[in-house]
């Protein structure tokens, strides 16, 4: 059945009016409020990127299938269906390594939405001077733990005898413990910290000095010593 004319011009000046901002005359104007207009506009310009990708997959695919005759013609629906499956391959992708992150630095991201970001007070928030202070207090604990164990460092971090808090590191994560060396004397590396604190690292060596050796210098001696 055909649509009056009349008919036919209610939406487009319904959206007229919702994207007027000013009104002549004290008239009242139905707007969108600027977090709706905000959103509004992501959204249609996700969705003219999304079909458009989906046109440009479809081009290609059928570009492609002239010189390789075992793939199938495409037209632009299923363009839209595999536009859509891969995005959702990707997001659960990303999922992973985002969840993948978490786990490796427990404590240095929080929960935003749907993503993570660095928490509040990491690394990015702390003096040279606060990292070599909690580094400092950790070595006294290990000290005062030696003393009492003939002179041998924790088996690993969150052992009894030591508070837990000295082994987490503000920026996330813990301390990172040497095995098998001995506090008091020698520049081997006793503790370091974790890779949240990207670039240089602050290190603790047995003779009780603390340095910050950069990511390559830090790796190879460990490496060196773990032979």
């Amino acid at each position: 059945m055909a649509v009056s004319k009349p008919a036919s011009l209610i939406l487009p000046t319904f959206l007229y009016l919702a994207a007027t901002s000013q009104a002549s005359a004290g008239m009242t104007v139905i707007t969108l409020t600027d977090m709706a207009r905000a959103r509004l506009d992501a959204l249609s310009f996700f969705l003219f990127a999304f079909f458009l990708v989906s046109w440009g997959v479809k081009l290609l695919w059928n570009y492609l299938a002239k010189t390789f005759t075992a793939l199938p013609v495409l037209n632009y629906r299923k363009a839209l269906g595999v536009v859509t499956i891969s995005g959702l391959l990707f997001y659960v992708v990303l999922t992973m390594i985002s969840g993948a992150r978490e786990l490796l630095t427990p404590g240095a991201w929080e929960k935003q939405g749907v993503g993570y970001r660095t928490r509040e007070g990491g690394v990015a928030y702390l003096s040279k001077e606060e990292r070599r202070e909690a580094l400092r207090d950790l070595q006294g604990a290990i000290w005062a733990y030696a003393e009492e164990h003939e002179g041998k460092a924790p088996a690993g971090p969150l052992v009894e005898g030591i508070e837990p808090q000295l082994w987490r590191f503000k920026g996330g994560g813990l301390y990172c413990l040497m095995p098998e060396v001995r506090p008091g004397g020698g520049r081997q590396v006793l503790v370091y910290e974790p890779s949240t604190a990207g670039g240089r690292r602050f290190v603790l060596l047995a003779d009780g000095t603390i340095e910050d050796r950069a990511e390559g210098t830090l790796k190879k001696d460990i490496d060196e010593q773990l032979r």
